[in-house]
């Protein structure tokens, strides 16, 4: 081959490679585009707020907030005159809540005035684990034409107590929060959008000093001791129908020492060794357990095992001499605290009391509310339309997305079901 062909030959080669090079990129370029184009156009459809409405609201001022009302018009109709009632039970509403939580706090309070307590006038106990600002205390007393107390808790029984291992804790805090799903397990940040790393921990410390509180403190509280029942009210919860009788005196009038509307089961992850700590407890200590339990609903092989079932307290009504006049209770408390399952895992409130209170009490003194219409972040119990409860509660719920339908009777609600029948 001439030196002249082989010119041809090698720059021929080159241009061939050189266009194979630009085809190559210019599909990557083309297959790019076409790329972000889906993911934008999919944003677009499957996201509450797309990539362009984000983009767009960093350009937008931020809409005004709402100056939020501290008084209590009210919100319900009515049909008739408002009745009066001469007859009241030793009764509060217990909140707990941090100043941050006003608002909720307001939403929450204007739901239990209007449905229920507009007419009955209960007072409201508020406790929080700081001093409570002015303007919580104004708000809310505006709020009710009811009594308010409030009330700080002491600091040890509020804070993680110097027995509990850091080292130990900070561990299982991280290994919680690798599993998804887990709530209030978190060490990092879960939701970096809204929390930083520090926001996570210091509210999954909170909440583990939360449920420890309403373990074993909240019934020791001061303002409490004159009080025979409580009805635990949360920020941001809804009444969907009139609460037409009184749940204070029908405790009372049917020797009931507690209530509730939701029955779940507890997540697994967060109390691994909770059953097997209690029956230790119980085992050493059967003098205390009634004879009528409802061991049925905690455990269906006599006790070997857990069915994880709680009783969801952000609503619960109970009675307060239960509580403090229970020395099983007290002792039981006692011992879960000392092996420090509220923090090394993240034993809550509500398998506590679930526990407690199916061993502890007669399952005739065990109530459930099941013609109240009660809404928590999404979960809901809706009375039956075809039930009288429904038309005489003139509810505005959606039975169908009712605990019970969604969950076709919850393995919970369904041993509840049986141990009562």
């Amino acid at each position: 081959m001439s030196a002249m062909n082989y010119y041809y030959s090698s720059l021929s080669s080159s241009s061939t490679a050189r266009w194979k090079q630009l085809m190559l990129s210019k599909k990557i370029t083309f297959a790019t585009i076409f790329l972000l184009f889906s993911v934008f156009l999919l944003s677009e459809i499957f996201l509450e707020r797309g990539i362009s409405s984000r983009i767009i609201s960093q350009f937008q001022p931020a809409p005004k907030k709402e100056t939020l009302s501290c008084t209590n018009p009210f919100e319900f109709d009515h049909q008739g005159p408002r009745p009066s009632y001469s007859r009241k039970a030793n009764a509060t509403f217990l909140t707990l809540a941090r100043n941050s939580d006003l608002e909720g706090v307001i939403h929450s309070m204007k739901q239990v005035e209007g449905r229920f307590n507009k007419d009955r006038h209960y007072p409201w106990t508020f406790l929080n684990d700081q001093p409570f600002t002015e303007e919580f205390i104004a708000c809310t007393s505006a709020a009710t034409s009811s009594k308010t107390y409030y009330g700080q808790i002491p600091r040890e029984q509020w804070v993680q107590p110097d027995s509990i291992d850091e080292e130990k804790a900070t561990r299982a805090r991280k290994a919680l929060s690798k599993i998804r799903g887990v709530f209030y397990a978190v060490y990092r940040c879960v939701q970096p959008n809204s929390y930083t790393s520090l926001d996570a921990y210091i509210q999954s410390i909170r909440y583990r000093n939360m449920c420890r509180f309403y373990s074993g403190f909240f019934y020791k509280q001061e303002l409490l001791q004159n009080f025979k029942y409580y009805w635990r009210v949360e920020p941001d919860i809804n009444y969907r129908c009139e609460i037409e009788y009184d749940p204070f005196l029908y405790m009372e009038d049917n020797n009931k020492a507690y209530g509730f509307t939701i029955s779940v089961p507890e997540q697994k992850e967060t109390t691994p060794t909770l059953w097997e700590t209690s029956m230790e407890f119980f085992n050493e200590n059967p003098q205390y357990l009634d004879p009528n339990n409802a061991m049925r609903f905690a455990s269906k092989d006599g006790g070997k095992t857990w069915t994880q079932c709680t009783y969801w307290t952000n609503f619960e009504i109970g009675d307060l001499d239960f509580f403090r006049g229970s020395e099983g209770y007290n002792k039981y408390f006692e011992h879960l605290d000392a092996a420090g399952g509220f923090y090394y895992e993240r034993w809550g409130d509500a398998p506590m009391h679930g526990i407690a209170v199916s061993l502890l009490l007669g399952r005739d003194r065990i109530h459930h509310f099941d013609d109240f219409a009660y809404e928590h972040t999404g979960w809901e119990q809706c009375p039956d339309p075809s039930t009288p409860a429904y038309e005489r509660g003139r509810c505005s719920c959606d039975y169908e997305n009712s605990m019970a339908v969604k969950w076709k009777r919850s393995i919970s609600m369904r041993l509840w079901l049986l141990d009562a029948g």
